[in-house]
């Protein structure tokens, strides 16, 4: 399905039947994904509706609009307006990595709306100025190289990350999925995504995190240890957020362990609000 917003176009997709009676958690990819990347989580239907939503630049949504339309304060308006048309006036956000900076940043816009907060190797962005200005740059110039190079040679330098060394691992067929997954995506839409609604971009959420009231879980890989200490960081600031720590998994923790993910979702999501309604 798809909706207009403010010239956006967004596809979005029920993973399962939708129920009005059940409460609604939004699903929100990671860079390079799309709504399809959660599918394997959530294959079976479960006590909740899961409403997965392809980011601006990415998957069927809308890739050559205004690059303001990236930044994430304006793309989460969006988002919301998305849910409000949709008649749903409370959900649980669930994202991973820059999904999960922006189901952050949704929370803290939207707090009366936002009833769960589930970030799956996110971070709530950069507070040292010098730090966001030095990303910034380094998103630009990886933004270059994606538009001069094929986006084979893109992908072929992404997935060689340290970050995901993990899943090399994975079965060579699910690799294979992943890789082709990120070769249909458009690299325009990708370089904008990078300069406009990066890290360096993202407004710094650290201050935020001691006024959120939702429910916070966030879900760290046992192989990555940099967004581990992110977690611990956050809790510091925010006691009341549980972390989980996935064994056998690096970043992408629902590619890699999808069982255990949905285990703990299954385990923390609970009916926050009552009934909803969709067009």
């Amino acid at each position: 399905m798809k909706d207009t917003i403010n010239g956006v176009s967004y596809f979005y997709q029920w993973l399962q039947p939708y129920r009005p009676s059940l409460p609604t958690l939004v699903a929100l990819h990671g860079f390079t994904g799309s709504s399809e990347s959660f599918r394997p989580v959530f294959a079976e239907e479960g006590s909740y509706n899961v409403l997965a939503i392809d980011l601006i630049g990415h998957g069927r949504s809308s890739i050559y609009v205004h690059p303001m339309r990236y930044e994430l304060p304006l793309l989460v308006e969006d988002l919301a307006h998305l849910l409000a048309k949709l008649g749903i006036e409370r959900y649980g956000l669930y994202g991973y990595s820059m999904g999960a900076r922006i189901a952050l940043v949704w929370a803290v816009m939207e707090p009366t709306a936002v009833t769960h907060l589930l970030l799956e190797s996110g971070s709530p962005g950069l507070a040292d100025p010098a730090e966001r200005l030095a990303r910034q740059r380094h998103d630009r110039r990886l933004a270059l190289r994606l538009l001069r190079e094929p986006l084979v040679d893109f992908v072929d330098y992404w997935q060689e990350l340290p970050l995901f060394a993990s899943q090399k691992e994975l079965p060579l067929a699910q690799q294979a999925a992943v890789r082709q997954g990120r070769l249909q995506q458009n690299k325009f839409g990708l370089a904008v995504s990078l300069v406009y609604g990066g890290t360096g971009k993202q407004p710094s959420c650290w201050s935020a995190l001691p006024q959120l009231a939702c429910e916070i879980l966030y879900l760290a890989g046992e192989k990555d240890v940099k967004f581990r200490k992110i977690a611990h960081q956050m809790k510091q600031l925010q006691p009341e957020m549980t972390i989980k720590v996935v064994a056998n998994a690096g970043h992408c923790i629902h590619l890699e362990q999808p069982t255990q993910v949905r285990y703990e979702i299954d385990q923390w999501f609970v009916k926050g609000s009552g009934p909803q309604s969709a067009d």
